[in-house]
C-alpha cells in the first residue's frame, strides 16, 4: 500500500513538475515576443549606413525618409509588416543625417530626429557616454540621465551610447524594455544608436537578441564574428569589443575567445575598450571572488578573457552587474583571487589618476577595470567601500554614469554623479616617449 502510495505521489509530482515546466516556458515565449508598439530606432551604424527599426499595431508598408539637409531620399518596405525594419546604404562616413518614418497605424515623434555615420578621423575628440545596470524606470535612472545631458550641453555632444547590460529589469520582457529603455531615453534614441551587452536580467527572455542587430560581418569596422553575442565596431580612434559574459561559453578556447584574439591582433586603433556585463574584480553588490555568484561568471572572464586582453594591450574594460563604482590603477597579472593580489607584481603605475602609455602595442602594459553598474541604482551621497577588492582601490556606492573622452593622445574618464558634479576622474595618455623596447613584467 505504501508504495502505491509513493507511486502515485511520484508520478503526481513529476505531472506538477511538467506542468509548471510548460506554464514556465509558455511565460517566457509570451514576454519575448510580445507585439508592443515601438517608435523609431537606430541600429548597426556603419560609416555608410543605419538600420531603422520600428514596431505598428495593424500590418503595413513603411517608409524611411532622410537626407543631409532635406529629406530628398527614400526607402520604402515592399512587404506590409507589424515588424519594421528599413536600411539605408550608400551613406558618406562621418556625416549626420536627417530623417523621419511614414507609419500609418502609430503617430511617429519625427521632431528632431538624426544619425551620424561612423567615422575613421584618429584626431577627431569623442565622446562616450556609458550606462550600467541602466534598465530600472526610477528617479535614480531619470536623474542620472538629466545629469549627463546637463553636463555635456546636448546629447549630439554624445558619440558613442554604451549600455553594460541588465537594460531591461526585472527579466528582459519586450514591455520591460519599452519601460526601461525606449520610453525612458525617447530623444537620445532619435538620434543615436545605442550599443548594448546582454546582462543576467535581460537574459531572463529572449527578447534582447530580437530587438537588437549587431554588425555580425565587420561591417562597422573590426573582424566579423559571425555571432551577435560578441562583435567590435569602430569609431574615430577607438575599437569597441562587445561580447556576452552571460549566454556564450567563457573558455580561453572557446568560440568567443577564439574570435577575440583575430579581432584584437587585427586591431590597429590607438584605443581599445572592452565592455562585458559581469565584472572580473566586484566587492559591490556581487563578490567576484565566489564562485556561486552569479555561476562562476566574473571569475571565470576573470581567468580566461582578462589574459586576452591584457596579451592585446586593452586600455579599459567596463562591466556593470555590480550596482556600485569601482576601478584599478593601471594592472595586469591579476587572474586569481583577492588574496592573491600583490600590488608590487600587479600594479603597472599607481597614482590615482594619471596613467601613460605607449602610443603602440605592448602586451601586458597594463589595463584599467572600471565597475559602473549604477546608473538606476536609487542611491545618493558618496558612501565609500570599507573593505574593498585590493584590486580596485577607489570603490563607492553612489549613482551615476561614465563620460569618456577620447581624443588623438588622451583618454579621460568621468564618472558623473545623479546631481551633475563629477566623483572622480582619470585618465591615460599615449606617446612615443612613453613607448620601451621591454615588456612589463606578466
Amino acid at each position: 500500500m505504501i508504495k502505491k502510495i509513493l507511486k502515485y505521489f511520484a508520478i503526481f509530482l513529476v505531472v506538477v513538475a511538467s506542468l509548471y515546466g510548460i506554464g514556465r516556458l509558455s511565460v517566457v515565449m509570451y514576454d519575448s515576443y510580445k507585439y508592443v508598439d515601438r517608435q523609431p530606432y537606430l541600429q548597426k551604424v556603419s560609416q555608410n549606413g543605419v538600420v531603422v527599426i520600428w514596431q505598428t499595431p495593424k500590418e503595413e508598408l513603411g517608409c524611411v525618409y532622410y537626407g543631409e539637409k532635406k529629406l530628398d531620399k527614400e526607402v520604402c518596405e515592399d512587404k506590409a509588416t507589424q515588424y519594421h525594419r528599413v536600411e539605408i546604404t550608400g551613406l558618406q562616413k562621418e556625416r549626420r543625417y536627417r530623417y523621419s518614418v511614414d507609419a500609418a497605424s502609430i503617430k511617429v515623434d519625427n521632431l528632431g530626429r538624426s544619425f551620424e555615420t561612423l567615422n575613421d578621423d584618429v584626431n577627431r575628440t569623442q565622446r562616450i557616454w556609458v550606462q550600467g545596470d541602466s534598465g530600472n524606470f526610477n528617479s535614480a535612472q531619470q536623474e542620472n540621465y538629466k545629469a549627463m545631458m546637463k553636463y555635456v550641453g546636448d546629447d549630439r555632444k554624445i558619440d558613442t551610447w554604451l549600455m553594460l547590460g541588465d537594460n531591461a529589469y526585472r527579466s528582459g520582457s519586450q514591455k520591460q524594455f519599452n519601460k526601461g529603455l525606449f520610453n525612458a531615453f525617447t530623444e537620445m534614441l532619435k538620434r543615436h544608436v545605442v550599443w548594448p551587452v546582454i546582462g543576467n536580467h535581460d537574459a531572463r527572455r529572449w527578447a534582447f537578441y530580437d530587438i537588437f542587430e549587431f554588425p555580425i560581418n565587420g561591417e562597422s569596422g573590426g573582424v566579423a564574428s559571425g555571432s551577435e553575442s560578441y562583435f567590435s565596431f569602430e569609431n574615430g580612434n577607438v575599437h569597441f569589443v562587445l561580447l556576452d559574459s552571460q549566454t556564450v561559453d567563457r573558455d580561453a578556447e572557446g568560440e568567443m575567445a577564439e574570435w577575440l584574439k583575430k579581432d584584437l591582433s587585427a586591431n590597429q586603433k590607438l584605443w581599445t575598450i572592452v565592455i562585458f556585463h559581469h565584472p572580473p574584480y566586484t566587492k559591490g553588490s556581487h563578490d567576484s571572488d565566489s564562485y556561486y555568484d552569479s555561476r562562476g561568471r566574473m571569475v571565470q572572464m576573470r581567468e580566461n578573457i582578462v589574459p586576452i586582453l591584457e596579451k592585446y594591450d586593452v586600455d579599459l574594460v567596463l562591466s556593470g552587474h555590480s550596482h556600485v563604482y569601482e576601478r584599478s590603477l593601471l594592472s595586469h597579472g591579476q587572474y586569481g583571487y583577492s588574496d592573491n593580489f600583490d600590488a608590487a607584481k600587479h600594479v603597472v603605475q599607481s597614482d590615482l589618476h594619471s596613467y601613460h602609455k605607449c602610443n603602440k602595442k605592448v602586451s601586458f602594459a597594463g589595463t584599467i577595470y572600471n565597475v559602473a553598474g549604477s546608473s538606476s541604482e536609487d542611491s545618493r551621497g558618496i558612501n565609500p567601500f570599507n573593505e574593498p577588492h585590493p584590486m580596485m582601490p577607489i570603490s563607492y556606492f553612489t549613482s551615476g554614469s561614465l563620460l569618456i573622452t577620447a581624443d588623438a593622445d588622451t583618454l579621460k574618464v568621468e564618472m558623473v554623479m545623479r546631481d551633475a558634479k563629477v566623483l572622480e576622474s582619470y585618465m591615460i595618455m599615449k606617446s612615443e616617449k612613453y613607448c620601451r623596447a621591454e615588456q612589463p613584467n606578466k
